[in-house]
């Protein structure tokens, strides 16, 4: 892995301009894939400039709009706009193809794209994309919900929890990332227990967090600038790169 790019940092209400989530993942020797794709997430690719006909994989974690919505958009972009050619491979949870589909023909009832699209289901095991090697971890947000631990030719590694509760999972998930992006939601987690994590679930767990850099994703300022003042990571903002 080369460098992460942060397309979309935000939560589903784009609090304090953030788009939705979105990430972009380059290894060493230059294959690219996105990470999640949400429902703003192909303007804020334009606004930066990123080409979206060098990428050639979309990986999801679950199902919710702020994490997949803006698809039809982007394969509308990479049809009509790009005339990409080449097949264009999607990643994701159990019954991804099926979703996938329905949403698209939601947005445009009767579409066809004129590119090979194929669709890879994750379960269990690690699976490859390229140069990408990627392991799968439950984690508890909606039923299908995976986070992923990500290396490349570097054999560094980036792990992503989509959206998630603070538990083992989560923490299974980071342990031993060189950088761990992670959803930070809450100031304090509601009663009931969401499954979004909080930042007094941070605190008192930091010495359990085993990543060698810490992120924080789904989040907006006042919360961002909170968790800066607990010394317990950094928070994502658009545009900005990782260099692993």
């Amino acid at each position: 892995m080369k460098k992460v790019t942060v397309i979309g940092s935000g939560n589903a209400f784009n609090m304090d301009g953030r788009a939705h989530a979105c990430y972009l993942l380059e290894d060493t020797e230059g294959d690219l894939m996105l990470m999640d794709f949400g429902a703003t997430s192909l303007l804020r690719m334009q606004e930066n400039r990123i080409d979206a006909g060098r990428i050639d994989y979309l990986i999801l974690t679950h199902f919710h709009g702020d994490h997949f919505l803006g698809l039809p958009f982007l394969l509308l972009h990479l049809d009509l706009i790009l005339k990409r050619k080449k097949e264009f491979i999607i990643l994701g949870p159990e019954g991804v193809q099926s979703v996938c589909t329905r949403l698209m023909d939601l947005a445009y009832p009767g579409l066809e794209i004129s590119f090979p699209l194929v669709y890879r289901e994750i379960t269990t095991s690690p699976v490859n994309a390229g140069r990408f090697i990627i392991r799968p971890f439950p984690i508890n947000h909606r039923p299908e919900s995976l986070g992923y631990a990500v290396s490349g030719s570097s054999g560094r590694i980036f792990s992503f929890s989509g959206d998630s509760r603070f538990d083992d999972n989560l923490l299974d998930l980071i342990a031993g990332s060189d950088l761990a992006v992670i959803e930070l939601s809450l100031e304090e987690q509601e009663e009931g227990s969401v499954s979004h994590v909080s930042l007094g679930e941070l605190i008192n767990g930091r010495n359990q967090i085993r990543a060698k850099r810490i992120v924080f994703s789904h989040i907006y300022d006042d919360l961002a600038a909170k968790a800066r003042r607990a010394g317990i990571g950094e928070s994502a903002r658009d545009g900005m790169e990782f260099f692993l």
